[in-house]
């Protein structure tokens, strides 16, 4: 269980990366309102960097509120399973869902060398490389995939 336990460590990574990104939109947010308000100025990157840290907030978060069972569940069926049919239904259901991530894992790190290679760059003032905020996508989504896979070892160890 070793292993469940670090990528246990790993979800609350994300969790505290997702609340670092907040912190950021908070600051962000609050510099554009005294600039505007006492200065008659903006930072230009307000609304493009907020963006971009919603998005790390959000992805970061997944694994975490996973692990902690938060995410929007159905249980009118599951809860009239016995144990060992919920067992077998959290199995199967984190085998599709492992698949779905993985599948979005890698089209999201293929967008992210495409963007890299291509040196895409926002229509911004800031002209951000692309694959910088992007980057963000398919690390969140390796962080929930792998915690799908502590979620199913626990299921079948049972």
């Amino acid at each position: 269980m070793k292993f469940v336990r670090l990528l246990e460590s790993a979800s609350t990574g994300g969790a505290i990366l997702s609340a670092i990104f907040m912190g950021l939109i908070v600051l962000l947010i609050m510099a554009e309102i005294v600039l505007r308000t006492f200065f008659g100025t903006s930072t230009l990157i307000a609304s493009e960097y907020s963006g971009y840290f919603l998005v790390a907030v959000v992805i970061f978060g997944f694994a975490y509120t996973f692990r902690e069972n938060a995410h929007i569940r159905i249980t009118l069926v599951y809860s009239s399973l016995g144990r060992e049919g919920r067992r077998i239904v959290d199995i199967l259901v984190g085998i599709s869902s492992a698949a779905i991530v993985g599948y979005l894992f890698w089209y999201s790190a293929q967008m992210v060398m495409e963007s890299y290679e291509l040196e895409m760059a926002a229509d911004s003032v800031s002209e951000t490389l692309l694959w910088k905020p992007q980057l963000v996508i398919p690390l969140g989504l390796a962080l929930f995939f792998l915690q799908i896979v502590a979620f199913i070892v626990r299921r079948v160890r049972k």
